[in-house]
């Protein structure tokens, strides 16, 4: 029906290789040591923690406080990880769609 009234339509066509190239640095040369340096942070703060944990045993509060830490350290490593995942899968999923 639309052929009949010689309708044009514009179509957009999206080159995934040249969004892949452009972003491909980004995620490389920020995002990643982005994330390795927040995940390094964690893990200090789980140190910390543990450290608190184990020096101060007999204090009921600071037990508590480094129980917390801990686990603020531990909830900052998993969500650089889950970070990380998010990204790869999709830089992966353009890269295949590209067909590269």
């Amino acid at each position: 029906m639309l052929s009949l009234f010689k309708i044009s339509y514009a179509q957009a066509a999206v080159d995934m290789t040249a969004f892949g190239s452009t972003v491909k640095p980004i995620i490389d040369n920020i995002i990643y040591p982005v994330i390795l340096f927040v995940f390094g942070l964690a893990v200090i703060i789980f140190v910390w923690g543990a450290l608190q944990f184990i020096i101060h045993g007999d204090d009921p509060k600071a037990r508590e406080t480094g129980r917390l830490t801990i686990l603020y350290g531990t909830l900052g490593m998993f969500i650089m990880v889950s970070a990380w995942g998010i990204i790869y899968l999709i830089s992966n999923t353009v890269k295949d769609v590209a067909g590269n």
